[in-house]
């Protein structure tokens, strides 16, 4: 799984990236073909916003979150992201033939 992250606004620094890294390797509990994450985060004078692109096989999931502190807004983006691979990979297994 390759992870870019992208600062708008802002330097990422090493601290930042090593939370992100960490948080999106836990992805893997419930979808073990991620391709690609890209994590884009914006800063602004009160909106801290996180920006998550998921790229699997056949299907892209996006997810984006804005809040005061920009520790939330990755937690809060990674909850929803988790949500809907759970729903993802419920969708697969009822589709599958058996």
């Amino acid at each position: 799984m390759r992870i870019s992250l992208t600062g708008r606004h802002f330097d990422v620094d090493a601290d930042l990236k090593a939370y992100v890294e960490k948080q999106i390797d836990k992805l893997n509990r419930y979808y073990h073909h991620i391709i690609s994450v890209h994590v884009i985060l914006d800063a602004e004078k009160f909106r801290q916003r996180a920006e998550i692109v998921l790229a699997l096989k056949k299907q892209t999931l996006k997810v984006q979150e804005v809040t005061s502190d920009i520790h939330s807004s990755i937690d809060r983006a990674l909850k929803k992201l988790e949500g809907k691979l759970k729903r993802f990979e419920e969708k697969i297994k009822l589709h599958r033939k058996v």
